[in-house]
């Protein structure tokens, strides 16, 4: 029913825009200045501009190509899965209305009317920094794609805990995406030696024994900045390694790409946040080993239940190779209360990197975390580097594949999940979130900011269908404090703002009831 309600609000929205037909000034530019410019301007990533109609003229087809397919902006995890911070993403309304004005002959409208073009600097995010590296100035030459490691000795004596890192592309229109590694066994170094020309080539990791994966970068990604007390901890004497992707087809140009580091002054009162692949094909995978027969496709699982503490999750990374199709991430706490992450539909490598969640995640003592990926290695698969389609298994290279799920996370403390890692506003009302096919039963998920002491407090829940909801606020004693009643709301995840007036400081408890299932929450009030 959803997807019909869906097909007839574009019916209806297509009807009512040939009303008034999209013009570029009044409808479009607005659009494509906020979500598309920061890379499509002159020398931005986006390697053209958009910032003019006569630009966005000439690309039109192109333009509707993308944003109904999604591939563009680019960003591939589902927002209907969870929301993430600074997502690159346009609305249903904005996908049509760029659409429509394509389809009705592309009009300008009155240019005079248009809202002046932003102005973007295309420099650095991050200028108030400790460390710059550069890697050798190195001339590209391939027909094929080419992952190129830079092996980058930062000369720390001494443990640094970093609070922000900037990768900066040295020449935007051949650098596809980068991956920023750490390596304390220097065999980095050894591999760049036994290459002639600076860096060495190698697809996946790095090639060396269980690298640090520090952060990854591709097109319209922001400069990765810790919350306050919040750092990654760089090894004394480690080497930085970057993973530059270069695609097919580039001759005799040039690169010099940078990154940028802010360290904390001192190690002293930091959390450290660690990085590892929590889910991974190596110690939890339940139905390997991760091999995919030729012309077969295949689905993996992986499993890990953490230890008895809480846990704070910063960041998530899924990390495949070329035949994987699709991948989803999400916990289980020992309450049956299911935490979704993330999920990726249509995986592809060359758009891979770290996202960082709205807000603080906890993750309950000895919850189990669950990975589920799916591999296409049949001819059916544009990607596969195989042609025909040969056995791939586990490894490094181009042609073999991985199952990782890679969490930046640190031992949890009292109103993490009250830490933004987003600026934008919580926004209320329900979205329709689609986890049917792993959550089956009403959730209600941790209230924030808690503990607070203002009044005004924000609960999320999911309802797997429409369904009438019973909210209460008890206090320790089991006394009603709050009672309310919502009817028919839909399914998907509902944030609903309250306003709990005239209570006075203590322990409170938060009752949630659908469909015969109840929920609850601890609340503290200061």
């Amino acid at each position: 029913m959803k997807k019909i309600g869906f097909f007839i609000f574009l019916l209806l929205v297509g009807f009512f825009g040939k009303l008034k037909a999209q013009t570029w000034s009044q409808d479009v530019a607005p659009i494509l200045f906020a979500k598309c410019g920061s890379c499509h301007n002159p020398g931005g990533a986006g390697h053209f501009s958009l910032l003019s109609f006569e630009d966005a003229f000439y690309m039109r087809f192109s333009i509707q190509s993308k944003v109904v397919s999604g591939k563009m902006p680019p960003w591939p995890p589902d927002t209907t899965y969870t929301r993430l911070a600074h997502e690159r993403i346009l609305s249903v309304a904005e996908i049509q209305t760029i659409s429509s004005w394509v389809d009705n002959g592309a009009l300008s409208g009155d240019l005079s009317s248009a809202p002046p073009p932003p102005e973007y600097t295309n420099g650095p995010e991050l200028n108030n920094y400790d460390l710059e590296l550069t890697i050798p100035t190195y001339t590209v030459n391939t027909v094929t794609d080419l992952y190129r490691c830079f092996v980058l000795p930062p000369g720390i004596t001494q443990n640094k805990m970093i609070t922000g890192l900037e990768v900066i592309p040295g020449n935007q229109n051949i650098v596809h995406h980068v991956l920023v590694f750490s390596d304390t066994t220097h065999q980095a170094q050894v591999l760049d030696a036994g290459d002639a020309e600076p860096g060495y080539t190698n697809f996946g990791g790095i090639g060396t024994p269980n690298p640090t994966l520090l952060a990854g970068w591709v097109p319209g990604t922001r400069a990765l900045q810790m919350p306050a007390n919040f750092g990654i901890k760089l090894f004394a004497n480690a080497d930085v390694v970057l993973q530059i992707h270069y695609p097919g087809g580039v001759f005799n140009q040039t690169d010099s790409t940078k990154i940028r580091f802010k360290f904390a002054p001192s190690t002293t009162g930091m959390r450290q946040v660690n990085t590892a692949p929590i889910l991974n094909h190596i110690i939890g995978l339940t139905d390997g080993p991760l091999v995919i027969p030729a012309n077969e496709t295949k689905t993996f699982h992986t499993t890990y239940t953490i230890p008895a503490v809480n846990v704070s999750l910063l960041s998530v990374a899924p990390h495949m190779h070329l035949i994987g199709k699709n991948i989803v991430a999400f916990a289980v706490s020992p309450q049956q209360d299911t935490i979704p992450f993330i999920r990726i539909n249509d995986w592809d490598f060359h758009w891979q990197g770290f996202y960082n969640f709205k807000k603080v995640v906890k993750v309950p003592a000895s919850s189990t975390f669950y990975g589920e990926a799916f591999y296409d290695n049949t001819i059916n698969n544009p990607n596969n580097p195989n042609n025909p389609p040969q056995t791939v298994s586990v490894g490094e290279g181009t042609t073999d594949e991985m199952c990782l799920v890679y969490f930046q996370y640190t031992p949890y403390l009292t109103g993490d999940e009250n830490i933004l890692m987003d600026s934008s506003d919580i926004i209320t009302g329900t979205e329709a979130f689609d986890f049917s096919d792993k959550i089956k039963t009403l959730q209600l998920y941790e209230p924030y900011p808690n503990p607070s002491r203002s009044n005004e407090v924000f609960i999320d829940y999911y309802l797997p269908g429409k369904s009438d909801v019973t909210f209460q606020v008890l206090d320790v004693s089991g006394k009603v404090i709050m009672d309310k009643h919502w009817k028919s709301i839909e399914g998907g995840i509902t944030t609903q703002r309250l306003e709990l007036v005239d209570i006075a400081s203590g322990t409170y408890v938060f009752r949630m009831e659908s469909a015969g299932l109840v929920r609850s929450k601890k609340w503290i009030k200061n």
